[in-house]
């Protein structure tokens, strides 16, 4: 601007000769409020303005056209332990946190990596008789004493402080030397069960001497006054009564003893069952034989029965009817009954082929319907369903084709919007949608115009980056761009404050302390200062050796107790010492002898009670602990031998001995166990001889009848029948 004048003459807010007193009325403002324009003496001046606005929570700077600006500061130090929070006087504040959480059973501490940490308070007080537990109202350890109750009535129950419960069994003495001592875990007190002096000899009666506690063995009488039995003893079994012997070795006769003589009798018995469909006859090996009528007809499609009214065969064709309609049902004179699955296949794929017992084969028409409107739906008999999709085409590009929910097609108008708000768009029924670019000028030399596809036509401000990230950029429609410094100070005697002008913007760094030692807690104090606290390696368990290490940080290392001895539990007492508590063996086993292997562990060798006697039968007992050898019982069902043990060889069954030497007698031993001598029969049913059994021989002897009756008046003779006629002479 040029004034001229008699006196002045100024261009550009200079006096050209010197001489100005004033400056014309707005020759100073240069439009930037970041200034405060001035005249003196004629020359313009501009100040930079202060945008300090007293409050220390703000970054205060000057924008060319906004003017002052105040960016609020950041004040998070990145320290989980404090609650960060700006005053307007003092500027960022770092408040500890509190970390309390209210139970009393923590120890609450802030770790400015992890934040607050909340360890529970050990109340180990090293006792194992004692349950250790904290109370949250109080928070003082409390410990209570462990129940060592084991349920066995048979111990006294303690606890010791090193080995824990103890079960000390009772000891039970009545001073009775016929009784075993024992404890009833099950009654809960002492038993005095009365001393077994059995010698295993049932033919003597056992006693003890309550003086001596010696066992006497009286031997017992076995008569049983039955002069059908033979009375003995067998050491094994006891007294043995063996019924007299009237078996004859025939199965076809009842044989048995008379209790009053002691005589054998041998009578025949009766073999008819009363059943028709029987054919009943005896063997004198086994006895009543009732062989059933066979009316098998080799045939299987008949139920083959004898009637019990008749005794006569009837073959009964069988049904094979299994009450299924789905199954074809014949009958085979080999297999019987077969039972063919219906085949209901039709070969048709449009139907559902099943079959029901009630009803037999049906085909059921399957449903195609695809619940789609939009398709016709057919059924093809070799391919199934098929589904052919309708034709919306209406040719014209101008529209989008589909098909509606209601099955009708519907021609929705083509939207041709591209989201390009740079072009005019319009749509073609032949070619389809056309985009025409528009143009953009907003006649501002101090601006770019340009035109973004989301927003339309935009004015971008000419590009005043001085690519120097650390001034806050403007431009001026007068002056031109404009280059303010910014300010980073954020008033924290902690961070190195500065502005990165390869990054770009302010950087609060805050002031490294670590010292490269995983064994202190590094810090900043409130005056700018390191700390460097050492940490608390102690984590109170004294079976652990407690260390830092500066790369790792703390280190517990656990205290090796282990002896190699598989016969000890190996632990760490309360004053950090080994403990080799033995380990207790007892398996609860009486029959087992219990010991400790250092390499092996517990080891139990079960007892041998083996007598090397085959006549007992050798265990040992739970409840004693001691051998018990019981007689075997040799008797083995049959009366008709002699049951006997031997030591070596176990059981032995002799045959009763039935022979009288009788060579006219069949013997043989009964049921009951007693010998049958059943005589020979010699009848050869003639009338007229004299039939015998010779002893010597065993054969039968027919000596001809003597008929004469010493009458001289009669005719004597013998008929085989009626045997001796005396007819009278005539």
């Amino acid at each position: 601007m040029l004034v001229k004048g008699n006196v002045e003459e100024i261009e550009g807010g200079i006096c050209l000769t010197g001489k100005c007193k004033t400056c014309p009325p707005g020759a100073c403002d240069d439009n930037n409020p970041c200034t405060v324009d001035n005249c003196l003496l004629g020359v313009c001046t501009h100040t930079p303005v202060s945008c300090d606005d007293g409050n220390r929570c703000t970054l205060d700077s000057c924008d060319c056209n906004k003017g002052c600006q105040h960016t609020p500061m950041s004040c998070d130090d990145g320290n989980p332990c404090t609650l960060d929070s700006c005053d307007c006087k003092k500027g960022c504040q770092h408040t500890p946190v509190s970390c309390d959480d209210g139970n009393s059973c923590t120890l609450d501490s802030c770790d400015c990596n992890k934040g607050c940490q909340h360890t529970p308070l050990s109340c180990d007080d090293k006792n194992i008789c004692t349950f250790d537990t904290c109370s949250n109202s109080t928070g003082k350890c409390e410990h209570t004493p462990i129940s060592c109750d084991d349920g066995n009535a048979c111990t006294v129950d303690t606890c010791d402080c090193v080995k824990g419960c103890i079960h000390t069994r009772v000891v039970c003495e009545d001073n009775n030397p016929c009784t075993d001592n024992v404890c009833d875990v099950k009654k809960g007190g002492c038993t005095y069960r009365p001393r077994i002096c059995s010698d295993n000899n049932p033919c003597t009666f056992d006693t003890c001497s309550n003086k001596t506690g010696e066992c006497c063995f009286t031997p017992i009488s076995c008569d049983d006054n039955n002069p059908c039995t033979v009375d003995s003893c067998d050491k094994y079994s006891g007294c043995v009564h063996t019924p007299k012997s009237c078996d004859d070795k025939n199965q076809c006769t009842f044989d048995q003893c008379s209790n009053k003589t002691g005589e054998c009798c041998h009578t025949p018995i009766s073999c008819d069952d009363n059943n028709p469909c029987t054919l009943d006859s005896c063997d004198c090996e086994k006895g009543c034989v009732h062989t059933p009528l066979n009316c098998d007809d080799d045939n299987k499609c008949t139920y083959d029965t004898c009637s019990a009214i008749t005794g006569k065969c009837q073959n009964t064709p069988v049904n094979c009817d299994d009450g299924n309609t789905c199954t074809l049902d014949s009958c085979d004179c080999v297999k019987g009954c077969q039972h063919t699955t219906m085949n209901c296949d039709d070969h048709n794929e449009c139907t559902f082929d099943a079959c029901s017992n009630s009803t037999g084969c049906s085909h059921t028409p399957i449903s195609c319907d695809d619940n789609n409107p939009c398709t016709i739906d057919t059924c093809d008999c070799n391919k199934g369903c098929q589904h052919q999709s309708m034709n919306c085409d209406d040719n014209n590009k101008c529209t989008i084709d589909n098909c509606g929910a209601d099955g009708k097609c519907c021609h929705t108008p083509l939207s041709c919007d591209d989201g390009n708000k740079c072009t005019l768009d319009f749509c073609d029924k032949e070619k389809g949608c056309v985009f025409t670019s528009i143009k953009c000028d907003d006649g501002n030399p101090c601006t770019m115009d340009f035109c973004d596809k989301e927003k339309g036509c935009q004015s971008t401000p000419h590009n005043c980056d001085d690519f120097n990230p650390c001034t806050f950029d403007s431009c001026s429609n007068k002056t031109g761009c404009c280059h303010t410094p910014i300010s980073c100070d954020d008033h924290n005697p902690c961070t190195e404050s500065y502005c990165d002008k390869e990054k770009g913007g302010c950087v609060h760094k805050p002031k490294s302390c670590d010292d490269n030692d995983m064994c202190t807690v590094d810090s900043c104090g409130a005056d700018g200062k390191c700390c460097h606290k050492p940490i608390n390696c102690d984590d109170g368990n004294s079976c652990t050796k407690d260390s830092c290490d500066s790369r790792k940080g703390c280190v517990h290392t656990p205290i090796a107790c282990d002896d190699n001895d598989m016969c000890t539990v190996d632990s760490c007492g309360t004053d950090g010492k080994c403990c080799h508590k033995p380990i207790n063996c007892d398996d609860g086993n009486s029959c087992t002898k219990d010991s400790c292997d250092k390499r092996k562990g517990c080891q139990h060798v079960a007892f041998n009670c083996d007598d090397n006697n085959k006549c007992t039968f050798d265990q040992c007992s739970n409840s004693t602990g001691k051998c018990e050898h019981t007689p075997v019982n040799c008797n083995d069902g049959n009366s008709c031998t002699v049951d006997t043990c031997d030591c070596n060889k176990g059981c032995v069954h002799t045959p009763v001995n039935c022979d009288d030497k009788n060579k006219c007698t069949i013997d043989s031993c009964g049921a009951d166990g007693k010998c049958c001598h059943t005589p020979i029969s010699c009848d050869d049913d003639n009338m007229c001889t004299v039939d015998k059994c010779d002893a010597s021989t065993g054969k039968c002897q027919h000596t001809p009848l003597n008929c004469d009756d010493g009458n001289p008046k009669t005719k004597d003779s013998c008929d085989c029948k009626r045997g001796c006629i005396h007819e009278p002479c005539k």
